[in-house]
């Protein structure tokens, strides 16, 4: 519970804090901060739902997992994206996210369909922290780059721990793992300087 409820307030603090910054921003960080922040608020619903969903009805287990599935990949990914975009300085439309939140559905229902659930888990989970550290070293500030770079682990551990690890991880220890790693990508955007991304 205490792991939930500490993802919970990092997410919804992080969701809230993005979305506020979009407002003032030029059109390309506004969208990367608010897909940013739309990310943040699947992580916060698979969180609450962990959290107020205790019965073990099956339509309850069924809907549970839906809000993991949507937070792990969908969420984590966008948001992973949106800060490679703000990086990187590159602009996408609305349109555009919505193709790659398309894509990542599919993908992922193409991976399951085949089997092949954990090791996508896995693979997605590395291929967002290598992305991570790109966006690093891309990022401005050495508070940032660093923020960023100690999420990128974080984030990993928080996700495939049990493949990584020889002894388990305790279910809170991960959850906080992802709190803080989601409190530090928070941090390390909203440093960034919207300002010096191109509108196109």
């Amino acid at each position: 519970m205490l792991g939930n409820s500490l993802l919970l307030l990092a997410a919804l603090a992080g969701a809230v804090l993005l979305f506020r910054r979009s407002d003032a921003a030029a059109e390309a960080p506004k969208s990367q901060l608010q897909v940013a922040s739309l990310s943040l608020i699947f992580l916060a619903l698979a969180a609450m739902g962990r959290l107020l969903l205790v019965s073990v009805d099956q339509d309850i287990v069924t809907l549970q997992r839906l809000l993991d599935n949507l937070a792990l990949y969908a969420g984590l990914p966008l948001l992973v994206t949106a800060a490679l975009a703000m990086a990187m300085g590159w602009y996408w439309s609305k349109a555009g996210w919505g193709r790659w939140l398309l894509a990542l559905f599919a993908l992922f229902e193409l991976c399951r369909r085949m089997g092949l659930g954990e090791d996508y888990t896995l693979w997605l989970s590395v291929v967002m922290a290598v992305v991570l550290l790109v966006v690093a070293w891309r990022q401005q500030g050495t508070l940032s780059r660093l923020a960023t770079a100690i999420a990128a682990p974080l984030l990993l551990l928080s996700i495939s721990a049990p493949a990584l690890m020889v002894a388990e991880l305790a279910d809170t220890a991960r959850l906080l793992a992802q709190a803080i790693a989601i409190l530090l990508l928070s941090h390390a955007l909203l440093q960034q300087n919207p300002r010096t991304l191109p509108t196109q």
